[in-house]
């Protein structure tokens, strides 16, 4: 497919409330429907503006899918934002890594199910991203730091590679989002339902989560 959007959409004033309602609406729309499902004409009459005013801003339906991709990874890493990977232990820090990773991933899930939609296409607009692109990048350096850290120290062990850390922390976090669903309508009983949507489940994930994720880096 063919992609005629605008190179730098996503720079588009995010003060202008009328691209902020399109990127809002658009976000659900694509994150129900995918790119080729969703519909410029509902993301239309859920906005107050004009199909002429949405491709004026974004081009294409394309552009204005990628601008919502783009938002989205700028949402998700805004948990990030003041992380400093020399503060605290290692184990500290990646534990903390983690812990912003399962929020990340917990509050934003139309952006989990963006990514499903878009890695089952073979991300072809992530792939061309470079916002995404220096966001993924960002993470893993932080990653990188703070495994750097917990070697010299003898913390962590000197074999562990930083990407499989990257997509074990990842995996589990975007799982829990993922098949919440399919948690809540595979046979649970209601006091287990309501326990699996609870603060206290939430917190109990992202305990194990970083509990993993420290067992898989330390030393013996």
């Amino acid at each position: 497919m063919k992609d005629n959007s605008k190179e730098t959409v996503q720079q588009v004033a995010p003060q202008d409330k009328v691209v902020a309602d399109i990127l809002e609406v658009a976000t659900r729309e694509f994150a129900n429907h995918g790119l080729v499902g969703g519909r410029i004409e509902r993301i239309q009459e859920k906005t107050r503006t004009s199909k002429r005013m949405i491709y004026y801003h974004f081009g294409s339906k394309e552009g204005l899918y990628r601008a919502v991709i783009e938002h989205a990874f700028s949402l998700a890493r805004q948990v990030d934002e003041g992380f400093d990977s020399q503060v605290g232990t290692p184990a500290q820090a990646l534990k903390k890594i983690a812990g912003n990773a399962f929020e990340a991933f917990s509050k934003n899930p139309e952006f989990v199910r963006l990514l499903t939609f878009e890695n089952l296409a073979g991300a072809p607009f992530i792939r061309n991203s470079q916002h995404a692109s220096r966001l993924n990048r960002l993470a893993m350096a932080d990653l990188e730091a703070v495994l750097k850290r917990g070697k010299l120290d003898g913390t962590f062990r000197k074999d562990v590679k930083s990407l499989d850390v990257y997509i074990n922390l990842v995996g589990l976090c975007f799982y829990h989002v993922s098949h919440h669903a399919g948690y809540l309508a595979a046979g649970f009983h209601s006091i287990q339902s309501s326990r699996i949507q609870s603060h206290t489940f939430h917190e109990q994930r992202k305990r194990a989560i970083q509990d993993t994720c420290w067992r898989y880096v330390k030393a013996t």
